[in-house]
């Protein structure tokens, strides 16, 4: 994979920026000229020495997006204008931008600026199986998409940990994290978490820690959400019934909104009052129906209930929570019926992230 391109002649300014380039976790290609044409069209980024700028207009390399122009000091006027002339993304200073350089490097190993998606599912009342769906499309998902991060964000259910039988693991829960100023790694965290094995592969779990019941922070939840979308990661997340600031977060950030409702009236009731909420914040959301229902009712008549469109149909699974208790996970395959709801709702995501 080409790497970012930094073009300067200044051995200080090369310091600075391989020192960034290192928090960032990247490796530079590094030309002192203009004589790097190769370079410049393959790069992901380009950084450029503002005292560069324009000898490079000069050399008419052509305009390409991902430059960057590097100010020692506030940008001067013939600095804005050949910046102009190149047809660069931004400048920044030094010092004051450093944040944003190490942000766009980072990028570069990221899998590229919102590459991954995000699903949120809720249960449209109390017992609907959606931490249940949200374990089965993760399950689904890891069979075709390794970067998959399976997040609990629901403080008043048993917790996915638990359903999957690994809440004594080791690794990082929610409490240990905190909202940076900068961005989070969402391949490092991917790493540090607890995870589940299904047949597909490895399922990380953003989980409470035990016996904690504390609402998630918003506010990380958003930093983790967004840095799993700028790495190319497909993010799951079970989300509570009953609106709390993290709620909002997710909805705005969700691709697909997943409301599981039982088929039966009081189940449909309880879900028409959570319409109001999801049509503030969420974007496309549609429902799972769970079967049976006990007085006949159709998954077609309780989409058309709630006024939503029908994605699948699932049916009561019990054995998935004794299978969790034993650490064994849906196999997330076509020939598992609750694989087959799962893989449904996964084919309405953009085909860029499954």
């Amino acid at each position: 994979m080409p790497r970012p391109l930094l073009i300067t002649a200044d051995d200080h300014l090369l310091d600075d920026v391989l020192r960034m380039a290192a928090a960032a976790g990247v490796e530079l290609t590094h030309s002192r000229d203009a004589g790097c044409r190769t370079a410049w069209r393959d790069a992901p980024t380009v950084l450029v020495d503002e005292e560069l700028v324009g000898e490079l207009v000069a050399a008419r390399l052509g305009r390409r997006p991902g430059v960057v122009v590097l100010a020692r000091s506030a940008p001067t006027p013939a600095t804005w204008s050949a910046s102009v002339a190149l047809g660069v993304d931004r400048v920044l200073e030094i010092g004051q931008g450093d944040v944003d350089i190490v942000a766009a490097l980072a990028d570069t190993v990221a899998g590229g600026p919102d590459d991954g998606r995000c699903i949120a599912v809720v249960g449209g009342c109390g017992g609907a199986g959606a931490t249940v769906f949200a374990l089965a499309l993760a399950a689904a998902a890891v069979r075709d998409q390794p970067e998959v991060l399976l997040m609990d964000a629901d403080p008043t259910g048993s917790g996915l940990d638990a359903l999957v039988g690994i809440e004594d693991r080791p690794g990082v829960r929610w409490t240990d994290l905190t909202a940076p100023t900068g961005r989070l790694d969402a391949h490092t965290l991917l790493r540090a978490v607890p995870a589940a094995s299904s047949g597909g592969g490895r399922i990380p779990v953003l989980a409470y820690p035990p016996g904690r019941v504390e609402p998630v922070d918003a506010a990380v939840a958003e930093v983790v959400l967004d840095g799993c979308r700028r790495a190319g990661v497909l993010t799951i997340v079970d989300l509570p019934r009953h609106p709390q600031p993290v709620t909002d977060r997710v909805l705005e950030r969700a691709d697909l909104t997943v409301l599981v409702v039982p088929a039966d009236v009081r189940a449909c009731l309880a879900a028409r009052r959570l319409i109001p909420v999801l049509s503030e914040s969420a974007g496309r959301c549609g429902v799972v129906v769970r079967g049976p229902s006990p007085g006949g009712l159709s998954a077609q008549e309780v989409a058309d209930v709630l006024d939503l469109p029908l994605w699948a149909r699932m049916r009561a699974l019990p054995a998935v929570a004794r299978d969790g208790e034993r650490g064994i996970v849906p196999s997330g395959g076509p020939r598992d019926a609750l694989g087959r709801a799962a893989g449904a709702v996964l084919d309405l995501l953009d085909p860029v992230a499954v």
